[in-house]
This record gives C-alpha cells, sequence and structure tokens, in this order.
C-alpha cells in the first residue's frame, strides 16, 4: 500500500474530502500533493463514514495523516468526536492564523480558512520573487493577492453564480430563480430577448466583467511593488465557466484548498 493523506475542508454547507498522495519535484518547480479521489456530503447531524472508507479500499492505500480545516466551529467538534478509529486521528486547523503563512491583513483572526490555504499551496507553485492573484470559483468568488515574499495581502470577495441567482430570485417578486444547471449551459446572448436569457446574461457577463476587472486592478496594484509580473492560478468547482473568458493566463488547480491543506503535512 502507497502512503496516503486524508484532508477535509470543513464549508459552510458541505464537507470535502479528500486522499492525496505526495508530490514530486518536476521542472525544478515543487509540486502539491497530489489528488487521488474525492468525497462532498452536505453537512448533517450524523455522518456516513463507509463511503471514505470504500474510496481506500478502491486507491489501496495506508492513510498516515488526516488533516481538517474550516471555521464552523460545532461541525469540526462533531466530527472530531465521531472520527473513526481506523483512521489516524485528525489535525485540526480552526484559524488562518495557525497556518504557515503571513497574514498582511487588519484581522488576520477574522480570515476565511480556505482563501488562505489556496495562498499555502500557491506559495509552492509560483515562481520565486513573483506575487501571484487566486480566484476561487465556489459559493462565493474569492481573488486574493499574495506578494512576491509569500504574504497573504487579502483581496476582494463578490457572490458565486448560484448565489447571485438566489438573491435575485429571494428578494424580487417576479425574477425566476436560475438553477446552477442553466448557469452552466451554453452561454447566453448578452442581449437577452426572455427573462431567463437576461438573467443568464447578467449572472454569466457580470461575473466575468467582475473578475476580469478586479484582477486587472489588482495586478496594477501589485506590479507597482514587484519586479516581476503576477502569476495567476484559479480553483473552485465554476472554475471552467470563467477560465475561457479571462483575459489573463491562469493556470488551474480544482483541488487548491485542498492540496494546500495536503501541504501542511510535508
Amino acid at each position: 500500500m502507497n502512503p496516503a493523506l486524508l484532508v477535509a475542508d470543513v464549508g459552510n454547507t458541505r464537507i470535502k474530502f479528500a486522499f492525496l498522495t505526495k508530490g514530486h519535484v518536476q521542472d525544478s518547480l515543487s509540486v502539491l500533493p497530489a489528488w487521488l479521489r474525492s468525497c462532498i456530503t452536505p453537512q448533517a447531524e450524523t455522518f456516513e463514514w463507509h463511503p471514505l472508507r470504500e474510496l481506500r479500499e478502491q486507491l489501496d492505500v495506508d492513510v498516515t495523516t488526516c488533516l481538517m480545516a474550516g471555521s464552523q466551529r460545532e461541525t469540526l467538534e462533531h466530527l472530531e468526536a465521531t472520527w473513526p478509529t481506523d483512521f489516524p486521528a485528525p489535525r485540526i486547523i480552526r484559524s488562518a492564523t495557525e497556518l504557515p503563512i503571513e497574514l498582511a491583513v487588519d484581522h488576520p483572526d477574522k480570515v476565511g480558512v480556505d482563501r488562505v490555504l489556496n495562498a499555502v499551496a500557491v506559495n509552492f507553485l509560483r515562481s520565486d520573487q513573483a506575487p501571484a492573484i487566486i480566484v476561487d470559483c465556489g459559493t462565493a468568488i474569492t481573488i486574493d493577492a499574495v506578494s512576491p515574499t509569500g504574504q497573504f495581502l487579502g483581496g476582494a470577495i463578490l457572490p458565486g453564480f448560484e448565489l447571485a441567482s438566489h438573491a435575485l430570485h429571494d428578494y424580487t417578486s417576479l425574477l425566476p430563480m436560475i438553477p446552477m444547471q442553466e448557469i452552466i449551459g451554453e452561454f447566453p446572448p448578452v442581449i437577452g430577448r426572455n427573462t431567463r436569457n437576461a438573467l443568464r446574461s447578467g449572472l454569466i457577463w457580470g461575473q466575468v466583467g467582475a473578475v476580469n476587472e478586479i484582477v486587472l486592478r489588482m495586478s496594477a496594484s501589485l506590479q507597482s511593488e514587484s519586479v516581476l509580473q503576477p502569476q495567476y492560478f484559479l480553483t473552485g468547482g465554476a472554475a471552467p465557466l470563467l477560465e475561457p473568458h479571462l483575459r489573463q493566463h491562469f493556470r488551474t488547480y480544482p483541488h487548491l484548498t485542498l492540496q494546500g491543506l495536503g501541504c501542511l503535512a510535508e
């Protein structure tokens, strides 16, 4: 059996587990712990552990280290209390201040752990002395900056596609809810000739425009203090929707947050 890591990202509505293995050295760049398989479950009072056991058997790995991170204290405590004895006891990260990165922000203890885990991972990927910009497309879209020396500088947060759709539906009387499956379908014309297409146009092209504008302004800010141009990294479930329309060249890592958590086991 090959040794593996089990990592868990405890979010607001669901828990993402992943089995990772150690990375290699390729092209003189440190590679992140490699993703093997994931298991995503909604938060609930009871959690079924058998899917993870089945994945472990299918992968034929020996889990030597478990790490868990998130800001949902009650869920973390519940998972810790019910953690199965046939997996190693997890190391739990409850605050971004516990991570091996300098937080150059006003309130380090209030920064989302997932945002900083992305920065931890990017510090293994970016070129020396190059600043970085990370776009994470989840429930919220976060756009964060990393300094040339590896500091987490903060960034911007805006609603993700589905969250924006919910807001338009919930706070108006006539606008329909556009489900994520419809949002991620074919790209709509900019001029929507019915309400649904007008909503899809606003949701998709509005987010594309917002991300491009923030990245452009953030790049200019970083370049004013660095001799190297920023490097760009993209992650999150909606990343494939955005990527073709981003003006900068982004390197896509679908599991960046979980791999950043895996870096703590190095």
